[in-house]
């Protein structure tokens, strides 16, 4: 059904699997579409009350496919899915729960913030390496990091890239909890099926309840300007020259 994506729908749980493992399930242009089309579909399916993403047994995702933004690469593309999956996010009726394993880089670390539940394996490791790269953050990042762990906090992940870990990662409220290494998807699908058996009205109207008036409008106003000064930052030779090394150390 989907290029770069397992779907599998079951006792109205919905999980959704990165499924590019050559390349630790960098999230290239097609990669956008499916998941778009993969949680539309899921959103709007009535047998599905539950969606769940994951990625392999060893790794979420390494963050954007770099050679996307190489000379050459269609950037509207790329633009229009960031727009699109976080658009789609930000919009979902059902709750979305995130099982991550291994590394989640980039927008793999930024996915946390539009997931309602989230589980990690215990060695899993984030990194927001956006500013190493030359560009900016993307997924309304700009904002939603900074609410969600503190400006302090945000600004170090931000400003210096590093890598942190999922007990970090807990401690400031990105997950719900870290399990043992090889377990966040049992420990996401277990809490999907608790979730499934409650009044799916109850659930949709709280989480409609939870989002501030103008969520999804915000939150496309900001993905809108992270990309706008992305796209200024990809074209400087500096930057073109910072993806090139990192490509040429894969």
């Amino acid at each position: 059904m989907f290029e770069d994506l397992l779907y599998r729908q079951s006792q109205g749980i919905a999980l959704l699997q990165l499924n590019r493992p050559q390349v630790l399930n960098a999230i290239r242009v097609q990669t956008y579409r499916d998941l778009i089309a993969a949680l539309t579909l899921a959103d709007q399916d009535d047998q599905v009350n539950v969606i769940v993403l994951s990625g392999s047994a060893t790794t979420f995702s390494a963050g954007n496919d770099l050679s996307d933004l190489l000379p050459g690469g269609n950037l509207l593309d790329v633009k229009e899915g960031v727009a699109g999956i976080f658009h789609t996010l930000a919009a979902l009726c059902k709750p979305l729960i995130i099982a991550q394993e291994g590394v989640a880089i980039g927008i793999g670390a930024n996915l946390l913030l539009h997931a309602d539940l989230a589980y990690a394996g215990k060695s899993t490791r984030y990194s927001l390496p956006f500013a190493k790269i030359g560009v900016t953050s993307e997924g309304a990042c700009s904002v939603l990091l900074a609410e969600t762990v503190g400006p302090k906090i945000a600004a170090e992940l931000l400003l210096s890239g590093r890598f942190f870990s999922a007990a970090e990662a807990q401690q400031w409220g990105l997950l719900n909890q870290v399990t043992e290494d090889g377990q966040a998807q049992e420990q996401a699908m277990a809490m999907a099926h608790t979730i499934s058996k409650n009044s799916q009205g109850s659930i949709r109207a709280i989480k409609q309840l939870a989002r501030e008036e103008g969520h999804v409008e915000r939150v496309d106003r900001a993905v809108d300007i992270e990309m706008q000064r992305f796209a200024e930052l990809l074209h400087t030779q500096e930057t073109q020259l910072r993806i090139q090394q990192v490509l040429s150390k894969q």
